[in-house]
């Protein structure tokens, strides 16, 4: 199944941000379980991320991933700074990376205020790879969705701190192939209804 980029709340460390190097530190995972709502059976679930290094493909962040303004993928100008390479790690079971700040005098307003503290909410962009999904009872009311291989994307200052169980969608939604385990397979006529609900709820959204 082909799935969007999700979003998670993230912290900003104010006081740990370095002058010498104009970088701050920030926690993009803690793993928490949140509540997501299914496409497939149109029910809400609560989807786990599993924070571990084997969980986790940290490739793009320590390749420098961007750090954005509002998760705004599509301009360079929404380029407010970048994780410094080879600085994401995990530790008891959350994500850290160092983020060098921009010195663009267009960006200085904003990171002014990540300096000051006054900026303190950032969101976490992430593609989901594989799941496995349990059900207890198996009536699909208190389905747990593990997700055991994911990828963080980006990482962005925001506003408001994204809603736990938000997807982060676009006009032109690039989708991102998912192995889902422990579900059986959905047949035509299902896949069809599926596709028709999610761009009725896109349309509305």
């Amino acid at each position: 199944m082909n799935l969007p980029k999700f979003g998670r709340n993230a912290e900003v460390r104010s006081a740990s941000f370095d002058e010498a190097d104009n970088t701050i530190e920030v926690i993009w995972t803690t793993g928490a379980a949140v509540r997501r709502w299914s496409w497939r059976s149109e029910r809400y679930y609560s989807e786990v991320l599993e924070v571990t290094p084997q969980a986790i493909r940290l490739d793009r962040l320590n390749a420098g991933a961007p750090f954005l303004d509002t998760h705004d993928d599509w301009s360079l100008r929404s380029v407010i700074g970048s994780v410094v390479p080879g600085s994401a790690k995990i530790e008891g079971g959350k994500g850290y990376a160092r983020v060098k700040l921009s010195r663009a005098s267009e960006d200085t307003a904003i990171v002014d205020k990540i300096k000051d503290g006054i900026i303190r909410n950032i969101s976490v962009g992430y593609a989901i790879h594989k799941v496995v999904k349990t059900d207890t009872d198996g009536d699909g009311t208190d389905e747990e969705w593990r997700v055991v291989d994911w990828e963080p994307l980006e990482i962005s200052a925001v506003p408001v701190p994204a809603d736990a169980g938000s997807q982060i969608r676009k006009d032109e939604q690039k989708l991102i192939p998912c192995e889902f385990v422990g579900e059986q397979a959905t047949g035509r006529n299902e896949a069809r209804r599926i596709r028709m609900a999610m761009r009725h709820r896109q349309s509305v959204a």
